[in-house]
């Protein structure tokens, strides 16, 4: 069975934020429960009214301009001026809805029933049979909820104006490309702490359109300042975050342009959970503009990095340089360490044909990635290594400085192999079986007890 859950009066008045609009909406709940069902409906109204027009003072001193053009107007009525009252009360609804955003329309819509029973209530029907308009119990009291939960209880969160703020701040240079860091402003309630789901959603569609319409350059610090206050934004508001990504991205990326659509891959890199939301057709589009880059093209768009993220455009990256024609495989993975690269490094070492590059390749190659090393991958290396021979001779074991590689490889690789002490004493013992010490290595291992002092010496 289900329950349901009636809103508590006396827990709403409590919440009503202005002191003057309290007054009014706690003599709306004493006539409700007194029967007085239209003084009710009349002291509600009277309560949004006035909550109206507080709002608009307190939005005018925080300069809304908006608000401040209310405020003009209201001010600028003569206190004998019935009609100008009535005229400004008429368009309070609009003024909150369209001007301030205060309430959403369908708010708005549920408030006019309030006022036009109100003004059914306030005045005589003139009907033959004398019989006039009474509210039942339960219209009643929707109205005194309706009016607190949309209203009366809300900060005066700022629309269309805190959308171009926001904005305006994220492109200032004191706005954080750091995540954590934007979350922290962003969340403030003088930013995006108090705003309803409108002004968020507004917000991300306007920095979607900065990064994906906008012909515009677009530097990648200031695209990681709008990816970090998306990111800012999805922590706020999740679940509008998720539906507007998948409402507006979409269609956004399918009528980019190859310069805007480029723009995705370093996107992507900071907003991963966006890809989910990409259409086949702009994979497919996003495929063929990481195929066309050259080098220079896939460092600075950063396509390593979102391979080690993405499956799909890890597949497509592998093959792109693994191809015969790709003559860049040193400088790539020298540049752009990253897991997506892993097992090319570990070969280029392995693959070592001098004892120059043997040594080049261990400091510039094989360190770099000692941090995505996992247990098979240090067992395929050694084997490597073991096996490496050019004319005969195993260029990487007889390197000059290899034992600094050796070393250096041993304690970066700790943290991340499992079975870090039974490979390395496997490798040293196969060393010695082909004639090759490395005190220094050896110390390391005596040093972790994973070999004796007397075995070393032997």
């Amino acid at each position: 069975m289900m329950a349901v859950q009636l809103s508590d009066l006396d827990d709403l008045v409590q919440k009503v934020r202005n002191r003057h609009v309290k007054n009014y909406f706690y003599e709306a709940v004493v006539a409700y429960r007194a029967g007085a069902y239209r003084a009710a409906v009349i002291s509600t109204w009277i309560s949004i009214c006035i909550d109206v027009i507080e709002k608009v003072k307190e939005l005018s001193v925080d300069n809304d301009t908006s608000a401040k053009a209310i405020e003009k107007k209201l001010t600028a009525i003569n206190s004998n001026d019935y009609a100008s009252m009535l005229g400004f009360e008429k368009d309070i609804l609009r003024f909150a809805c369209d001007d301030l955003e205060l309430i959403s329309h369908i708010e708005k819509s549920h408030l006019e029933r309030i006022k036009d029973d109100r003004n059914v209530c306030a005045h005589p029907t003139f009907s033959i049979d004398g019989h006039q308009f009474t509210p039942s119990p339960e219209l009643t009291r929707a109205y005194i909820v309706q009016a607190a939960t949309y209203l009366l209880t809300k900060s005066p969160v700022r629309g269309k104006v805190v959308v171009e703020n926001m904005f305006s701040l994220i492109n200032e240079e004191s706005f954080p490309s750091d995540e954590e860091k934007a979350f922290t402003v962003l969340s403030s309630t003088k930013y995006l702490g108090r705003v309803r789901d409108s002004s968020a959603r507004n917000l991300i569609i306007i920095l979607l359109k900065r990064i994906f319409k906008d012909e515009n350059d677009l530097d990648s610090e200031m695209l990681q300042k709008l990816s970090a206050a998306l990111g800012a934004i999805s922590r706020l508001f999740p679940e509008l975050y998720r539906e507007t990504l998948r409402d507006k991205l979409p269609s956004m990326l399918a009528a980019a342009n190859d310069k805007l659509l480029r723009r995705v891959i370093p996107f992507l890199n900071s907003r991963t959970e966006a890809w989910e939301s990409i259409e086949r057709a702009t994979v497919v589009r996003i495929e063929e503009c990481i195929t066309a880059m050259d080098f220079e093209g896939l460092l600075f768009y950063g396509v390593p990095e979102l391979a080690s993220k993405i499956s799909l455009i890890n597949d497509k990256f592998q093959v792109i340089i693994g191809a015969d024609g790709f003559s860049n495989t040193y400088e790539l993975l020298k540049s752009a360490p990253n897991i997506s690269l892993k097992d090319q490094a570990l070969k280029y070492f392995c693959d070592s044909g001098s004892f120059n590059s043997a040594y080049t390749n261990g400091i510039n190659i094989l360190i770099p990635y000692a941090q995505f090393i996992t247990d098979k991958d240090l067992e395929q290396l050694f084997e490597g290594i073991l096996a490496n021979k050019t004319w005969n001779i195993n260029q990487i074991l007889n390197a000059g400085g290899i034992e600094e590689v050796l070393c250096t490889l041993y304690k970066k690789s700790k943290g991340n192999v499992v079975s870090h002490a039974r490979l390395w004493i496997k490798f040293v013992d196969e060393l010695a079986s082909n004639h090759f010490v490395f005190e220094q290595l050896n110390e390391l291992l005596v040093a972790d007890k994973l070999i004796d002092q007397k075995e070393e010496d032997g």
